[in-house]
């Protein structure tokens, strides 16, 4: 059963860790906050944290709440943008795998 529904997430809450530029919060917001039409059952939460990993890298962790079920996806890149974007197509390819 598809869910009519909400075509974003209602609740992403991101924390930045150590000296990752107050931008990234809006940018990392907008890039999860949509991945909500793609999954198969109400997704009202998620939860992004964005750390630096040495001098030259950025950690990107997520977890969405899709009904219960947790959707996971971390990655790491030299630019806060680079690394959510690489979560975003972690979390776009699972969502849509839970179709199946």
């Amino acid at each position: 059963m598809k869910h009519a529904g909400a075509t974003e997430i209602g609740n992403v809450v991101v924390e930045l860790d150590g000296r990752i530029a107050a931008e990234a919060r809006q940018y990392a917001h907008d890039k999860i906050s949509p991945l909500a039409r793609y999954a198969p059952e109400p997704t009202e939460f998620a939860h992004v944290r964005l750390t630096p990993n040495g001098p030259r890298t950025i950690t990107v962790h997520a977890n969405l709440d899709v009904n219960g079920t947790p959707v996971v996806a971390k990655a790491e890149a030299p630019t806060y943008e680079e690394a959510v974007d690489a979560v975003h197509d972690q979390l776009h390819s699972r969502l849509l795998r839970m179709h199946n």
